[in-house]
């Protein structure tokens, strides 16, 4: 029986060896083999305007290991209502777009947003005051600014320097409404095809308060103002039918297919104004006239909102933040989808730029005007309110203005 047995024992002995020697030389990593990648972070982030392509390809290239999931909605109202109901629910997005029109306070009473000072940790860069104010609540920043706009008067050149000689004097809202019945009524000639007309902007509570705002102003003052506003409103649409009701969807391709001789919006809106009208006609732009108003507001204050995560996908959204909020991605902002840069340091370089166009320097000469408006809980009625009184004075002229203390 012995002699029998040791091949079996020789040919165990070899494999027992074998695997000795193969856990010696595969069991382990060599010094020079690298190890396997981590899995990638993630980071999902909700949207409402144009241009977030490049900035989260330019991210991706610098953070490859962080995976961006970027959701687009189709207007501020449709991101904002689905993410109060996403709060609910517990499956909000690490950060959200938000929009100086309201919200913030909103956000803010839930208490899954989270304050700036949790975001911004490489410190908080020197915003423009203006801007800032827009997402300040209770003595507490909750969003992070990264551009905004100030309000224009968008205007066809030809028409009036043809009639009157010279560039109209618009400062004042008088002197609109007598360029626009010029040109809408030209001596001897025949009536052009929508100079004399305007268009404002579908943003309307918006533009209603920026021609009655003044800084802390309360009252009956305030009402007054906002009295005075819807009746100028009340002249434009019936009175003097300078402008269309009901037409404001569609406003800047208006004024862009010739339809419109003056167009009522926002500074951002000059790179789309300026390539799709090309050479077809030539058009200038002016600060929004003078009506009642004791300051400029900002046409708009576009920021980031943080919601609470988990420790790895906040650290990917601080990331990003202080990805959109560097000097070089400020800069690239101002010259793809034409926001003003949030921070201070920023713009001054730009001022500085022997190459600015005549329309852009004009614009940031405007921004030491800008007053900001602090954010209320009920903006969002106030909002709707507001959007429904003027619906119903461009239906009806004699639509009774009543309590303007809960307007916008």
């Amino acid at each position: 029986m012995k002699l029998r047995t040791w091949p079996v024992r020789l040919v165990l002995g070899c494999i027992a060896a074998g695997a000795l020697v193969y856990g010696f030389t595969h069991g382990k990593l060599s010094e020079d083999e690298a190890e396997p990648p981590a899995p990638p972070a993630s980071l999902s982030i909700w949207v409402y305007s144009k241009g977030w392509e490049d900035m989260v390809h330019a991210f991706g290239q610098r953070y490859p290991h962080i995976d961006v999931q970027i959701r687009s909605f189709r207007s501020y109202e449709q991101l904002y209502t689905e993410l109060l109901a996403s709060i609910s629910a517990g499956a909000a997005p690490q950060l959200a777009e938000i929009h100086s029109f309201y919200g913030i306070a909103q956000l803010a009473a839930t208490g899954a947003a989270l304050p700036v000072g949790n975001v911004l940790t490489a410190g908080k860069p020197a915003f423009l005051p203006a801007f800032s104010a827009a997402f300040r609540y209770r003595d507490e920043d909750w969003a992070v600014p990264f551009g905004g706009s100030v309000p224009v008067l968008y205007y066809r050149e030809e028409p009036f320097k043809r009639l009157a000689g010279r560039a109209p004097a618009l400062s004042t809202w008088e002197e609109v409404r007598q360029t626009l019945s010029l040109v809408k009524e030209p001596p001897g000639e025949e009536v052009s095809k929508g100079y004399g007309t305007m268009t404002v902007d579908k943003e309307l509570p918006w533009y209603l308060a920026s021609l009655s705002y003044a800084p802390k102003e309360s009252g009956g003052p305030a009402a007054e103002r906002t009295r005075s506003a819807l009746e100028l409103w009340r002249n434009l649409t019936h009175e003097s039918k300078l402008m269309k009701p009901l037409q404001h969807d569609r406003a800047a391709s208006d004024f862009i297919n010739g339809k419109a001789g003056m167009y009522v919006g926002s500074s951002d809106k000059l790179p789309t104004i300026e390539r799709y009208i090309g050479g077809k006609f030539s058009f200038d732009l002016a600060k929004l006239p003078a009506w009642k108003q004791e300051a400029l507001l900002p046409g708009g204050v576009h920021g980031l909102v943080a919601l609470k995560s988990d420790p790895e996908r906040l650290k990917a959204a601080q990331s990003f933040v202080q990805e959109i909020t560097a000097p070089e991605a400020q800069s690239a902002l101002w010259n793809t989808v034409g926001l003003i840069p949030a921070r201070a340091d920023v713009i001054g370089k730009l001022e500085e730029e022997s190459a600015l166009s005549e329309r852009l320097r004009r614009i940031l000469s405007w921004l030491p005007s800008l007053a900001g408006r602090a954010p209320r809980d009920d903006d969002y009625e106030r909002w709707k309110r507001t959007e429904h009184m003027l619906e119903q004075i461009e239906l009806n002229p004699q639509e009774p203005v009543e309590d303007v203390g809960m307007l916008y």
